[in-house]
């Protein structure tokens, strides 16, 4: 009851001395992107290869529209694939960005094959309407990878990959402001 009254005081207060009141947003989405990554591969070892790309596309929340729906990403992020056994693990921060140029900023770790990669998903931050955004959840991403190139006298291979990066169930919470 004391929670109820003191959120009508907040917007009956917030009415009467023109102050805004914005709820706070706390859900549970599922959300998938297409994207495509642009990078380059280079062979540090006999067996080894690090990658250095960029990922950019746009998440669609498909449970429910919400405040994360059809927002702009783009994620910097580093590989080390192990040619061996054929696996690969990495990290990356991401920059998602709404229409307004507010962002949410987040980082992700994963491990899998040359073709997909799994891994947590954090929501560490953001800008405008995301300040104080936190949030966590599993990324999955499959990716089709393309050599489009060599860097004159290194074997370095420039790549171009496309695919899709799934949150089966990411959670987020934004504080009232």
């Amino acid at each position: 009851m004391k929670g109820i009254a003191g959120l009508t005081a907040a917007i009956l207060l917030g009415g009467v001395f023109g102050l805004s009141v914005v709820a706070a947003e706390e859900k549970v989405v599922q959300a998938t992107s297409p994207w495509q990554a642009r990078g380059y591969a280079f062979p540090v070892s006999d067996d080894e290869v690090y990658l250095v790309s960029v990922f950019t596309g746009t998440m669609f929340v498909t449970n429910d529209r919400g405040a994360l729906n059809s927002l702009s990403i783009v994620c910097p992020g580093t590989m080390n694939g192990n040619l061996k056994t054929n696996t690969k693990s990495g990290q990356g921060r991401c920059i998602l960005s709404d229409v307004d140029g507010d962002r949410v900023y987040a980082h992700f770790t994963c491990t899998g094959d040359p073709q997909s990669c799994r891994g947590p998903f954090e929501l560490n931050g953001g800008t405008g309407k995301f300040i104080g955004i936190t949030g966590r959840g599993e990324m999955i991403s499959q990716m089709q990878v393309h050599q489009t190139g060599t860097v004159a006298g290194y074997e370095t291979s420039q790549l171009l990959s496309e695919g899709v990066a799934v949150w089966p169930k990411l959670t987020y919470n934004i504080p009232a402001k």
